[in-house]
């Protein structure tokens, strides 16, 4: 398997996301608050991310479109 392009993955996503596994301002803002530093925060995100990607997968229903 090749190894994926974020930006690329991020940009192509945009406007395809499932708004009930999206990320929103309010769950920004919390992760922001309870984090240690930027590298704590990159984590967290990664897996929120994550997190909120397995249950979309397990739902089948990852992208609108």
């Amino acid at each position: 398997m090749g190894r994926l392009n974020a930006l690329k993955a991020i940009e192509n996503a945009k406007g395809k996301l499932n708004t009930r596994y999206d990320l929103t301002f309010e769950d920004i803002r919390k992760i922001e608050k309870a984090s240690k530093g930027h590298f704590d925060l990159i984590c967290k995100f990664f897996v929120f991310g994550y997190v909120q990607g397995a249950k979309a997968q397990k739902k089948g229903c990852a992208y609108n479109g």
